[in-house]
C-alpha cells in the first residue's frame, strides 16, 4: 500500500517514539501517578525531563531518550552495590498490590477541541501479596470503593491547579494530587485512606501553589508552528471536574489487571458493579 500523499517521516517517527518510548517512562516511574508531575521533586523532575512530547525536536527527543537508558543503568549498576536492606525495600514494594481508581470528565463538560479530562489515583496494598489477597478480601475492596466513591451520581474530584502531595512509604500512599484548594485536596486523602481504614497523618501532606499559575498552566494554551503545521500545545493542569468511574487492582503474577468496581458500564466482569444514573 502506497504511502499517503503528505506522510511525513519525521511525524510518522515522532509519533511511533511517543506511542512505543512513553509507555516505558511512564511503567519505570509507576510510582508518579499524575501526568502533570511536579518538578521540584527529584523523580518527578526526572519523568518529565524523559517524557517525549508531540513539540519535541529529533534533537530533543534523543536527549530523552539517552537520559533515560542513563537512569536505567546507573540503576542496574546501583543495584549490585546497594544495600541488601534497600533493594529488598524496592522489591518488597513492587510486588504489593497495586490499587488504582480511575476518574474522567463528563461528555456535556468537555471544552471543544479538547480530549475529557482524566485522572488516577494509586496506592499499594503492603500488607498484602498476589498470594495472600484473598477473594473475600477482594470483594470487601470493591465494596468499600463503592461506598467512598461509587454512590449517587459518583464522587466528583474537583481538579485544578495546586498540587498536594500525601506521602507515606510504608503504607503504600505517594499520591500527587491535582485540586482546587487544600481541602479539597485533604477530602480525596482522608477518602482514600478510608479504603484501608487508615487515619491520615498530616505530617506527611504537602502543598505546592505555583506562583503564578494563569501563567504557568493557562486555561486557553497558546500555538505553536510544530513541523509546519499551527498546533495547540497541551493544557497543563486544566480546571475540570472528573467523575469516578471504576477502579482495578493490579496483582504480581496476573496479565491484567483485576477490576474489582465499576460504575462506567463497561466491565461486567467487574467483582462489584454499579450503573451510571
Amino acid at each position: 500500500m502506497p504511502l499517503p500523499s503528505n506522510f511525513s517521516p519525521a511525524e510518522h517517527l515522532q509519533d511511533t517514539i511517543r506511542r512505543t518510548y512513553n509507555p516505558e517512562v511512564r511503567e519505570w516511574f509507576s510510582d508518579i501517578t499524575t501526568d502533570d508531575p511536579d518538578i521540584n521533586t527529584p523523580r518527578a523532575s526526572l519523568r518529565t525531563a524523559c517524557t517525549h512530547t508531540e513539540m519535541d525536536t529529533m534533537d530533543m527527543t534523543l536527549s530523552r531518550m539517552l537520559l533515560f537508558d542513563m537512569l536505567i543503568k546507573q540503576r542496574w549498576n546501583q543495584g549490585i552495590v546497594s544495600s541488601d536492606r534497600d533493594l529488598n525495600y524496592r522489591v518488597l514494594r513492587r510486588t504489593r498490590p497495586q490499587v488504582t481508581l480511575y476518574f474522567l470528565e463528563d461528555l456535556e463538560d468537555v471544552e471543544p477541541d479538547y480530549d475529557p479530562v482524566s485522572g488516577e489515583i494509586s496506592f499499594r496494598l503492603m500488607t498484602q501479596t498476589s498470594t495472600t489477597f484473598s477473594n473475600s478480601e477482594a470483594l470487601a475492596l470493591a465494596n468499600k470503593i463503592k461506598t467512598e466513591f461509587g454512590t449517587g451520581q459518583g464522587f466528583i474530584w474537583r481538579k485544578g491547579k495546586e498540587l498536594c502531595s500525601y506521602t507515606d512509604w510504608d503504607k503504600g500512599y505517594q499520591l500527587q494530587l491535582l485540586t482546587r484548594n487544600e481541602t479539597d485536596a485533604r477530602t480525596l486523602v482522608g477518602k482514600v485512606l478510608d479504603l484501608q481504614s487508615h487515619t491520615p497523618d498530616w505530617e506527611f501532606f504537602n502543598r505546592i501553589e505555583n506562583g503564578s499559575p494563569s501563567e504557568a498552566f493557562p486555561t486557553i494554551p497558546p500555538r505553536e508552528t510544530i513541523l509546519g503545521k499551527s498546533r495547540r500545545l497541551p493544557r497543563r493542569r486544566p480546571i475540570a471536574e472528573v467523575r469516578f468511574q471504576y477502579a482495578t487492582v493490579k496483582l504480581a503474577g496476573l496479565a491484567k489487571p483485576v477490576y474489582l468496581f465499576d460504575r462506567s458500564g463497561r466491565y461486567d466482569n467487574a467483582l462489584v458493579t454499579s450503573y451510571r444514573t
